[in-house]
């Protein structure tokens, strides 16, 4: 007994010193601080976890983080509270509630937005209930990646990126560059999409307004602004277009990411003032990611920062809204295409030392 008790003991200190010397390494190999994670779910490498939003109800008494399933063709659905797995929500198919590789992912107000790589369209669908509402895109999206959702009074507008390829090339000609975002407007009325309209395809065909490799996009109507990821090995930024689709001549994280750029989010301080966060993703080299911040106002870097065990990581989800024990929002990303993962925003803001002003 006394044995297999040191054992025990034994193996217990093992790991601890191991999971001390993991973090060791990881602050070692960047020159960013480590912010630890609060909440992770379960992983399992073969769900091929792309991207998560979070969904909180009115009254603030329940809150989900809903992500998309690549390899299953479905969407899994946690308690935000503590990451459980709580249903997994579709199929694979081409019907009402089916998907074909579910990338980018939206929520805004009690909706859901789902882009849908290879069912060439974003599915429409009402929270909490998971019931379909609509297709959109159906008709003229190719190879769909990311999207971000606003509204303007009654009406939706999407903004999605269409990575479309041309005879197995990486990307296609100059000349069709411009159709790289695709921006959609409808209303939704009694649970229907209505008044569907593609209001613009855009995307420079000449300078560094070309879109090469897209998938996250971000929009922010107050400032008109539009910040897309160009994952191109040869550019590896963040490029800042108005809502109109011209190109500001701007882009951010052009001496900071080193590997992909990937998610985009922004945390809201209120009155114009806020941060910007990207992804770089890095799963080659060092095994990890950082994240980087920007002045929202500004477009200024703040500091970066990376995190123990969330690596790999292709979308985000950031929120200002209280939830669980999130007083003031938190950070959700992706986990090594596995699982999701939260960040206490405080952790975040006390590391680096900022704070909404």
């Amino acid at each position: 007994m006394k044995t297999i008790i040191f054992l025990s003991l034994f193996l217990v200190f093992v790991s601890i010193g191991c999971d001390k010397n993991n973090k060791t390494d990881k602050q070692q190999q960047s020159k960013y601080p480590l912010v630890q994670y609060d909440i992770i779910s379960e992983w399992n490498d073969e769900d091929n976890i792309d991207s998560p939003a979070l969904w909180i109800s009115d009254d603030g008494n329940q809150a989900l983080v809903i992500a998309t399933s690549k390899e299953r063709h479905n969407l899994f659905v946690y308690d935000a509270n503590n990451l459980k797995l709580l249903k997994q929500i579709g199929k694979q198919g081409g019907g009402q509630l089916e998907f074909d590789r579910p990338n980018g992912i939206w929520v805004l107000d009690n909706y859901l937005f789902v882009c849908e790589r290879d069912n060439h369209r974003v599915q429409v669908i009402s929270l909490p209930d998971f019931s379909f509402v609509g297709f959109v895109g159906d008709n003229s999206l190719i190879r769909p990646y990311g999207l971000s959702v606003t509204k303007n009074n009654d009406f939706y507008n999407l903004f999605v990126t269409d990575n479309f390829e041309v005879e197995n090339q990486t990307y296609p000609p100059y000349n069709m560059l411009n159709q790289r975002v695709q921006h959609y407007q409808f209303k939704i009325q009694n649970n229907s999409l209505v008044d569907i309209n593609l209001e613009n395809s855009f995307g420079d065909t000449l300078g560094r307004g070309q879109l090469m490799i897209v998938e996250s996009i971000y929009a922010d109507p107050q400032y008109n602004r539009l910040l897309i990821a160009e994952e191109d090995k040869n550019q590896n930024v963040v490029k800042i277009f108005d809502m109109k689709g011209r190109f500001l001549q701007q882009e951010i994280g052009e001496d900071l990411i080193q590997y992909q750029a990937e998610g985009i989010m922004m945390y809201d301080c209120g009155n114009g003032n806020g941060f910007y966060f990207l992804t770089d993703q890095d799963y080659y080299k060092t095994n990890n990611n950082t994240f980087h911040i920007y002045s929202r106002k500004d477009l200024k870097y703040i500091g970066s920062f990376i995190s123990d065990k969330i690596q790999n990581t292709d979308g985000i989800w950031v929120t200002n809204r209280k939830f669980g024990n999130f007083d003031n929002g938190a950070l959700i990303a992706v986990n090594d295409d596995g699982g999701v993962a939260i960040i206490d925003i405080r952790k975040i803001f006390n590391t680096l030392k900022i704070d909404c002003k």
